[in-house]
């Protein structure tokens, strides 16, 4: 979300400013100060790993964010509760799954940040056909949203995961199930769809295409699952997901 707005305040002329916890991988900074954002880093709760952002230290970003947008009187651009975030996927990438695959979805899988994603393309896609099935896709050890016990809050899955149990956008959205997948399924399916598709994605989705091979190996077999890839992997080139 922080390049394409960087992306977008560049082509139209607006000031832009990204707070994001230190946690996260460098090269996410260094690409939108490279597009002429200005970056405030935010550190992590003590003790908490680099790579590893989890919902305390989101909420210490949270707080600097609030205080920067009442400073500068800026407009903020809130992926966790503006609606349209949600939208933009009920909108566009629900439909386009839908035309693209004319209709042959079968499932759709997503690793939940702020939900955002989810939301608007499983409504899309169930007002197209209430039969497709649609998995919420949380890091083992931290699925909140499936009403698991938290036991590691701390994981690699960059971009979600950050174990928040009420995230608005799921409120009154059809789960049809929910996948917990550990850190090193999310790298080894990062690494075999780059190597294998030439698809050069991130941790987020790594973890998407582990859990449609789980499903595609169980009850969904032979059917078409649609994933998102959520992001470049080369904003990871510094973490362990390349090491």
């Amino acid at each position: 979300m922080g390049t394409g707005l960087a992306i977008i305040c560049a082509v139209r002329g607006y000031p832009f400013v990204a707070v994001m916890s230190k946690g996260n991988s460098e090269e996410r900074a260094r690409m939108m100060t490279a597009l002429g954002a200005e970056v405030i880093l935010v550190d992590q709760l003590p003790g908490s790993a680099p790579g590893q952002v989890s919902g305390g230290d989101l909420a210490l970003v949270e707080q600097t964010a609030k205080a920067v947008t009442a400073e500068r009187g800026a407009y903020r651009a809130d992926q966790f509760h503006r609606e349209g975030n949600w939208l933009a996927h009920y909108h566009g990438t629900g439909p386009e799954i839908w035309d693209d695959s004319h209709g042959a979805v079968d499932a759709f899988v997503d690793f939940i940040g702020s939900g955002g994603t989810y939301a608007g393309v499983a409504r899309a896609l169930k007002e197209r056909n209430p039969l497709i099935k649609c998995f919420i896709v949380e890091p083992k050890g931290a699925a909140a949203a499936a009403g698991e016990t938290i036991t590691q809050a701390e994981h690699p899955i960059q971009g979600g995961g950050y174990a928040m149990p009420n995230l608005a956008f799921l409120n009154n959205v059809p789960v049809d199930g929910y996948l917990q997948v550990s850190g090193d399924e999310a790298r080894q399916a990062t690494r075999l769809l780059a190597r294998s598709e030439g698809i050069f994605g991130g941790f987020s989705s790594g973890a998407n295409v582990a859990a449609a091979l789980r499903l595609l190996n169980g009850d969904q077999l032979g059917k078409t699952i649609a994933i998102v890839i959520c992001d470049s992997g080369l904003k990871y080139l510094s973490t362990d997901l390349w090491g």
